[in-house]
């Protein structure tokens, strides 16, 4: 697989294939959009006020966003070639997230600091008559939990699921219990008046306190902060099987992922998602912000610690992606798990044999956790330190958690030979600087869906920081292929992924892919082939 990789790279390169060469900022924003393959057909850009969050209903052939303000904005895409920007709806806080299912539209927001409640609105949508703009009702109003990050119908569009993350204050002296609140709609939704929607709902929130916390920890699971366990554990990001039944939770900063019984409204288990060992080939990385590309084995461990996650369902069997983005805790006054190699050798325990003076001055500047320490070694010290996040796709089974499949370092080695100017570099403000990303968290997976182009099945993995998406034919799931990437450095940042299926598309016979950049704030979509 990795041999065929590197062929088709070649053949790129040896076809005169362009990337950037000027490096200032007006060159860098001029730059030529860069390829791997052609899945992915960029059809059009709106500038946005903002762009993460988006979600798509079919029959109003409209888009609805959200980030971050207190606004969710909408485009009518009956021609998604020049979209149009149509009604906004003002929210009750800072919006995180929206899905859509039928005529209902949810909406999560924040309240003003991350410790505080939240909110849900749920609106109904009537599609435009000609002329007009689309209505918009609100139906109900709820205040579910703290900090809700994420919002999802199951798709039956029976129930609600929040990822209500809960993060701590800066002094830790309010520290909200997370969960996954559950919110049943009434019967026939979309019948029901407004007056009684909200009678007819339920919601339960699902906790973490009966947990055994020992077993998960002695497993895996990371206890970050200074808090019981169970409210370390903060919820990220929701995935619903197809048939409603089970979802999944990310829990980033604590590298796991919950397993829920949506029938049963239950945590049934929670998952650790493991390390990727950086020491082993295939899984090679660059730790060093010098400004040159220098991917290779060392020995680092890197916590998942999956953002965004997916799944599918094949032959009966469940499949979740992540993008393993990586969380260190650092922006707490009390408490952080970040550290650095030269901090962990002065205190004499790291191996010496491994971390010899070359190695060290490698690792100088990767930032490390300081409460992933090895298992004792006898005879010696340490023969690893773990970093944040793995630059990597994984694929787990659904039901066991079991890790099934790694990109390893697929991605960084692609980037490095189609667009070696933007090799790990922080998009964020648009100017270039090469490896400026390397002792972080490199190119940073952020998102990743999963999505069917007639018997081709895809995974879409957006990367934050180097600003492009990346597709894996996930076909055959014993062998994913790494078939395209895209970048245009005009979109940055891309946060939220949205697939459109050809049978749902406002372009007739064509599947969508929706991307919402953050950075540039941008909302670009795709044809997908």
């Amino acid at each position: 697989m990795k041999k065929s990789i590197a062929i088709f790279l070649s053949l790129l390169l040896g076809a005169g294939f362009c990337f950037a060469k000027k490096k200032d900022a007006k060159a860098v924003l001029n730059a030529k959009p860069v390829q791997l393959g052609s899945v992915l057909q960029p059809l059009s850009t709106t500038a946005m006020e903002t762009a993460e969050i988006s979600a798509y209903m079919p029959q109003a052939k409209s888009l609805f966003v959200v980030a971050g303000i207190k606004k969710m904005e909408s485009l009518d895409l009956t021609d998604p070639v020049h979209p149009k920007k149509g009604v906004a709806v003002t929210l009750l806080g800072n919006g995180s997230s929206v899905t859509a299912n039928g005529d209902l539209l949810a909406v999560s927001s924040l309240g003003e600091r991350d410790c505080d409640t939240g909110f849900v609105e749920i609106f109904k949508v009537d599609p435009p008559k000609e002329g007009k703009l689309l209505a918009i009702k609100k139906m109900a109003e709820f205040r579910p939990c703290s900090q809700p990050d994420m919002i999802t119908f199951t798709p039956d569009g029976k129930k609600l699921l929040v990822a209500c993350e809960a993060s701590p204050s800066p002094d830790f002296s309010e520290d909200p219990a997370g969960g996954i609140a559950i919110l049943t709609l009434p019967e026939n939704a979309p019948a029901v008046s407004a007056a009684d929607f909200a009678k007819s709902m339920k919601l339960n929130v699902l906790g973490f306190e009966s947990l055994d916390s020992t077993a998960l920890m002695k497993a895996g699971v990371r206890r970050v902060g200074v808090s019981p366990f169970y409210k370390t554990l903060e919820p990220e990001y929701i995935t619903v099987s197809e048939d409603s039944r089970v979802a999944w939770v990310s829990l980033q900063e604590n590298n796991a992922m919950a397993r829920v019984d949506v029938a049963a409204e239950k945590i049934t288990d929670v998952f650790a998602l493991g390390k990727s060992d950086h020491s082993k080939p295939g899984f090679a990385m660059d730790v060093k912000s010098d400004g040159e590309i220098n991917i290779e084995n060392v020995p680092v461990r890197g916590l998942r610690q999956p953002d965004g996650i997916s799944n599918v369902t094949v032959g009966g069997k469940n499949y979740v992606f992540t993008a393993n983005e990586g969380a260190p805790v650092n922006d707490y006054k009390e408490w952080t798990d970040e550290t650095s190699v030269p901090m962990i050798a002065e205190q004499g325990s790291l191996d010496p044999k491994v971390f010899d003076a070359t190695t060290l001055s490698k690792l100088h500047n990767l930032t490390v956790s300081r409460i992933d320490a090895c298992p004792e070694v006898k005879g010696g010290g340490c023969p690893y330190v773990t970093s944040f996040g793995t630059r990597s796709m994984s694929i787990f089974d659904g039901t066991s958690g079991k890790l099934l499949w790694d990109s390893g370092d697929q991605l960084e080695q692609a980037i490095s030979k189609i667009a070696p100017d933007f090799f790990n570099w922080n998009s964020k403000k648009g100017k270039l600087k090469k490896d400026a990303r390397s002792a972080d968290k490199g190119c940073e997976p952020e998102n990743v869906t999963v999505g069917k182009v007639g018997d081709k099945r895809y995974a879409f993995v957006g990367l934050e920081r180097t600003s492009g998406v990346a597709v894996f034919d996930v076909s055959d799931m014993n062998a994913p292929r790494l078939v395209d990437y895209y970048l245009d450095v005009k979109d940055r940042g891309p946060e939220g992924i949205l697939f459109v299926p050809a049978e749902k598309s406002p372009l007739a016979g064509a599947a969508l892919l929706i991307v919402g950049y953050e950075y540039s704030k941008t909302l670009t979509i795709y044809t997908v082939k």
